[in-house]
């Protein structure tokens, strides 16, 4: 019997405390009902809830940037998430708590209560009104009005990509009344600071700062102020995207473009590496210029990177083409000029080191040169006196005249057609001499213009390396960010 005793009284509580909070809710949810008939019977929303008339109403704004959506630079606009934070007093909604149950705070829809018009000045969205959320306004007991809405904001950013992609941009938000100036609607602003308690890192963007002021404008249709607030975001990029997939493929490019001076000339594809290298730039600086907004105010700095770069490789493929030429010019069996062999062999090379063996005045005129195939071996007196017979079988034409008249035997005859063979096969080895002498001559010019060639690509080789290091350090770090990464 005792705990059945025990359980129903137990029973009896729970019941007694359910059936209190019940009628609690009622009461509250009745007191908050007549409190909103009370407060909406009379109200007027399109009445400005001033005091008195000459009293403007003072209306405190913020912002919490929560996310920076995109940054489009090509149409030169900034999407952002943001909070706002509207602040306001309106003498027409407040009350006596303890005649509604002591609430001191009632929630309304937006669209129910004065509102001030303050919109975006610079958007760039043609949905704007449906950016804002409509949410319900917080009305205290003494009229203060708090809204907090969330939006998403398309505002219009002068895009600067002077230093691209080392750039910080510096975009604008500028809110402030579209029909009250500023003796109606008074904007102030809430914090020098914007909120960014609640931001979410871009991965793009790195925010720096958000700062706030306020401006009061005189604009040519009014002769009131119109005052505004203003957020500056200064944003700065995040440029490793870019170096990994626009600057390091064209510095490898430019590298291997430079390798064509330490192609080999008879190779026959240092031209055609070189307009390779030259269309694969083309096709990167045509994707940064999609990404880039339309304009002629500045070049972008990686624009004026691959400028300089492609400029430096069409004079390298223009190069290899002269020491083509003169890889070739051996051929056509010119000399090598003195002044060329002092400066390309006697300094370039020693610059270079290259060791290579030259004169400064290569003998092309030997005696073989200057040879006559008539030239006599003997004296025509010489072969008289010996009978008519040469001792080394060599005999001018003359002589040979002579021994016709002189001799008359078959033997002498035999002899004398046997020196008209021989003079022949004298004549043919000179030909033979002259002939191997001139190929020898010519197969040293063309070895020496070759050597010219070599030593002048290498030359070139070091000088665009060094020139292509120091304009792609020079022009990245003219930035004055790029310090920072």
């Amino acid at each position: 019997m005792l705990e059945q005793l025990q359980r129903c009284i137990m029973f009896s509580e729970v019941s007694l405390f359910i059936i209190i909070n019940v009628m609690m809710v009622a009461a509250t949810d009745e007191n908050e009902y007549r409190l909103t008939k009370y407060l909406l019977s009379n109200y007027d929303k399109s009445v400005r809830p001033a005091r008195h008339s000459s009293e403007p109403v003072n209306v405190t704004f913020g912002l919490a940037l929560t996310q920076i959506i995109d940054v489009d630079e090509r149409n030169q606009i900034l999407t952002t998430n943001c909070w706002l934070n509207q602040i306001w007093m309106d003498y027409g909604l407040n009350w006596n708590h303890t005649d509604f149950g002591g609430i001191k705070v009632v929630r309304i829809p937006a669209d129910k209560v004065w509102r001030p018009d303050i919109i975006l000045y610079n958007n760039a969205d043609s949905q704007y009104n449906n950016a804002i959320l409509s949410t319900n306004v917080i009305v205290a007991s003494d009229g203060n009005i708090t809204w907090l809405s969330s939006a998403i904001f398309r505002s219009s950013c002068k895009i600067n990509v002077a230093w691209f992609p080392f750039d910080e941009q510096n975009c604008s938000m500028k809110f402030a009344s579209w029909s009250y100036d500023g003796y109606r609607v008074n904007v102030m602003i809430q914090t020098r600071e914007g909120d960014l308690s609640n931001y979410v890192e871009n991965g793009e963007w790195d925010l720096i700062t958000m700062l706030v002021e306020r401006n009061e404008v005189f604009y040519s249709c009014c002769q009131e102020p119109y005052p505004d607030v203003t957020f500056h975001i200064v944003l700065r990029r995040r440029p490793l995207f870019y170096v990994f997939n626009l600057i390091l493929p064209c510095m490898l490019i430019t590298g291997i473009a430079l390798l064509s001076f330490y192609m080999p000339s008879d190779s026959g594809e240092k031209v055609t590496l070189g307009i390779t290298t030259l269309l694969s730039m083309t096709v990167f600086l045509m994707v940064i210029g999609e990404s880039m907004p339309p304009t002629s105010d500045t070049v972008p700095l990686i624009g004026l990177y691959y400028a300089v770069v492609m400029t430096l490789v069409s004079l390298a493929t223009a190069m290899s083409v002269v020491t083509l030429n003169i890889h070739h010019r051996g051929i056509h069996g010119s000399e090598v000029p003195p002044a060329v062999k002092k400066l390309v062999f006697g300094v370039l090379a020693k610059i270079l080191f290259i060791r290579v063996e030259y004169s400064d005045t290569f003998d092309t005129t030997s005696s073989v040169f200057h040879r006559v195939p008539n030239t006599k071996i003997m004296p025509e007196r010489d072969y008289c006196e010996n009978g008519g017979i040469s001792p080394k079988l060599h005999c001018s034409n003359n002589c040979i005249t002579n021994l016709h008249r002189a001799i008359k035997n078959p033997i002498e005859n035999f002899e004398i057609q046997f020196l008209k063979v021989l003079e022949k096969v004298h004549q043919t080895i000179e030909k033979n001499e002259l002939r191997t002498a001139e190929q020898d001559r010519r197969d040293k010019i063309k070895l020496e213009w070759q050597q010219v060639a070599l030593i002048i690509d290498r030359f070139l080789l070091w000088v665009f390396i060094i020139s292509t290091l120091g304009t792609t350090f020079g022009i990245l770090s003219m930035s004055p960010h790029a310090r920072l990464y």
